[in-house]
């Protein structure tokens, strides 16, 4: 079995003469330093020049260049028009209940992100495709976002979407440099924790009638994520994401 409750462990032990209650086995174990526990994921990058494209990163978050800005970019998705569980205030023994549901007519959609660290502002767009034309035509809109003097230092994954013969010569003629995470490294990019956020605070518990209306909800959630009177545990829960970076 890939897991084994204290009853089953017992019954097995049972069987090689070894008898322990379920409670006695508990002690045991916890004798041993050993619990009960979730498993978790650990990440690793092959990238040989993981040091230098990591550093080069971080280096940029750290400090400003001169007449120029950060941006980190990526997709979040994709995300269903479908009820979505989460978790909120409900009357006690009275869960909040979703409706179930067994068909999706309504496709998929995709939130462009685009993250100015330095001015610490989040702008994102959804869109109905993740392809290379998409991404060129966000890019656009970031570029008419600043001043055509201010170099843009776009941080992204390798996604082959991001880095199309297209997409390589337009860069080239609007002051745009593309830095590239290393290779299964995209923790590396701080707009994944605003994404967490937008996860967390827009889709989850959440059952939109349309794409218009989660739209709506998504840029209102910027908007006040970009605003004066951001929620404070959202802001120590996006450093506590950032610690990596």
């Amino acid at each position: 079995m890939t897991r084994w409750s204290l009853p089953k462990l017992a019954d097995h032990l049972a069987g090689i003469d070894i008898v322990l209650c379920a409670e006695a086995l508990r002690q045991t174990l916890r004798t041993a330093g050993l619990s009960h526990q979730r498993t978790r994921s650990w990440k690793y990058s092959p990238d040989p020049d993981f040091a230098a494209k990591a550093e080069r990163v971080l280096g940029l978050y750290r400090h400003k260049p001169d007449d120029a800005v950060v941006v980190c970019f990526d997709e979040m998705g994709p995300i269903q028009l479908i009820p979505h569980h989460g978790s909120g205030w409900a009357p006690e023994q009275r869960h909040e209940r979703l409706r179930a549901t067994y068909s999706k007519p309504n496709g998929v959609r995709y939130l462009f992100g685009a993250y100015d660290v330095h001015a610490d502002r989040l702008h994102g767009r959804l869109r109905a495709h993740k392809n290379a034309g998409e991404v060129l035509a966000f890019f656009k809109q970031i570029r008419m976002r600043y001043a055509r003097r201010l170099r843009i230092y776009l941080v992204m994954d390798n996604l082959s979407t991001h880095k199309t013969p297209a997409i390589r010569e337009w860069v080239q003629a609007n002051n745009v440099e593309l830095v590239f995470t290393p290779t299964y490294a995209s923790f590396l990019n701080r707009i994944e924790c605003h994404f967490w956020g937008i996860g967390e605070f827009v889709i989850n518990n959440a059952d939109y009638a349309d794409w218009d209306t989660l739209a709506k909800a998504m840029a209102d959630h910027i908007r006040y994520r970009n605003g004066p009177h951001r929620d404070q545990r959202l802001i120590k829960a996006e450093r506590r994401l950032l610690i990596a970076a």
